[in-house]
Parts: structure tokens; C-alpha cells; sequence
């Protein structure tokens, strides 16, 4: 779930931020690696390459707050946990090295505040999600997002099949999907025979979902179950 369209990256690689840039050090995580426990210093990371999920946990349960990618930033010392979804690499700097440098690098600072306000915007708009929404329309609100966030694939383009959609190459499993919306394994699974029977979207392999019209998909969230 791309936090934002503003990264911290390519500020990082401008001239006057090498300062800020060799306050970081490079760390690897492997696909499913537990990254930061709760409240885990007070330390800020930025996402390099790869994904991290970023979720509450109680007992049995776990609430996904964030996907973070490529150029998004987190700090440690909330509840939350972070887990790797694919081989992680992130950038990774005490908090009280880089606030020395937050009032020098105005152009650092804008961009890390926007990073943050859209996580804590998405974690609002999860917590909405999961108090009045129902799976089946969490997993279609979840498959219209990630339709509309990630480019239509070369075949999609081509096929003349798709009105206003496109094959989206999700990279994960149901059971990664039914731990981002808030459910189990075989619901998520149920619900996606069930959304392709109807023909609003094809099972096209593990993780790839074609989406030929993603008006009719988003349009299903409104009708009654």
C-alpha cells in the first residue's frame, strides 16, 4: 500500500543531504523475517528495496496498519510490529541523529512529514475498515487499491480485453492477503471463486489477479451480499 508518491530516497541522494546520508546504515531482512518488535528503540528506517507490513497484534489476532515500499519511513517506537514481506533492505538511523539535521534540511523534513501524515491517514482509514466493513468488501476495497497503485502489465495492455483494469501482480498469497484485510486464509479464498465466478475479476495464477473493468469490482462493494 504505497504510503506516498514523495520519498525520502531521492532526497537522500541530493548533494547537501550527505550529512543526513551517513547518519543511515544498511540492514537485509529475509521474505517473512520479524524486522522491529513493539516499541524497539527509538530508531527511523526507510525502505530501500522490498516490502514491510507494519501490524498490531493481541493473542491470535493481527490488524495490518501499513504496507510500507520502496521510499516510505517508519520509526520503532510505536506498538507495532514489522514484518518483511518480500527479501527487505532498509536504511536504518537513531532518531536523535537525524532530528540534529530536521531544521537544516527543510526539504528532508517536508518530505518525511508527508510520508508520516499519509501513515497515519491509511492507519485511520484501516481502523475504519475493519470497524464497519465486512471482508468481502475490505478484500474489494483492497484489490481496487492495489488496481488503481500498480501499473497494467504489458499483456494487459495488449489483450483489448480491458476497459478501465488491468492484470495486477500482487505478490502474495492468500493467506498474506487475509492478513492485511483482517481475516482468514479461507474466506479470502472463497470470496475470490466467488468474484471470479461473477466475472468481475480472472484467477490468472499465485498472487496475479486480472481486473477487466475496475468500475464493476469497486461497484460490488456497494451491492448487498
Amino acid at each position: 500500500m504505497r504510503l506516498t508518491e514523495i520519498t525520502l530516497l531521492q532526497d537522500l541522494h541530493r548533494p547537501e543531504m550527505a550529512p543526513v546520508r551517513k547518519l543511515f546504515s544498511s540492514r537485509k531482512f529475509a521474505r517473512g523475517a520479524l524486522v522491529f518488535e513493539p516499541k524497539a528503540g527509538d530508531q527511523i528506517f526507510i525502505v530501500t528495496s522490498g516490502r514491510a507490513r507494519v501490524y498490531l497484534a493481541y493473542r491470535d489476532k493481527e490488524f495490518t496498519m501499513a504496507m510500507l515500499d520502496a521510499g516510505d519511513v517508519y520509526a520503532t517506537h510505536t506498538r507495532a510490529y514489522v514484518q518483511a514481506l518480500d527479501d527487505l533492505e532498509i536504511l536504518i538511523a537513531s532518531v536523535s541523529e537525524v532530528r540534529r539535521y530536521l531544521g537544516s534540511m527543510p526539504s528532508f523534513n517536508s518530505a518525511m512529514i508527508h510520508v508520516l501524515g499519509d501513515l497515519l491517514s491509511h492507519a485511520i482509514t484501516v481502523i475504519d475498515t475493519l470497524a464497519f466493513k465486512d471482508v468481502r468488501n475490505r478484500l474489494i476495497e483492497f484489490l481496487v487499491y492495489e488496481a488503481r497503485r500498480l501499473p497494467r502489465c504489458r499483456e494487459c495492455r495488449h489483450c483489448g480485453q480491458c476497459e478501465d483494469g488491468g492484470m495486477v501482480s500482487l505478490g502474495l498469497n492468500t493467506e498474506q492477503m487475509a492478513t492485511i484485510i483482517g481475516s482468514s486464509r479461507q474466506t479470502v479464498s472463497s470470496l475470490l471463486n466467488v468474484l471470479a465466478k461473477d466475472g468481475v475479476i480472472q484467477l490468472k495464477g499465485r498472487g496475479v489477479i486480472c481486473i477487466p473493468d475496475i468500475a464493476v469490482l469497486e461497484a460490488c462493494a456497494a451491492q448487498e451480499n
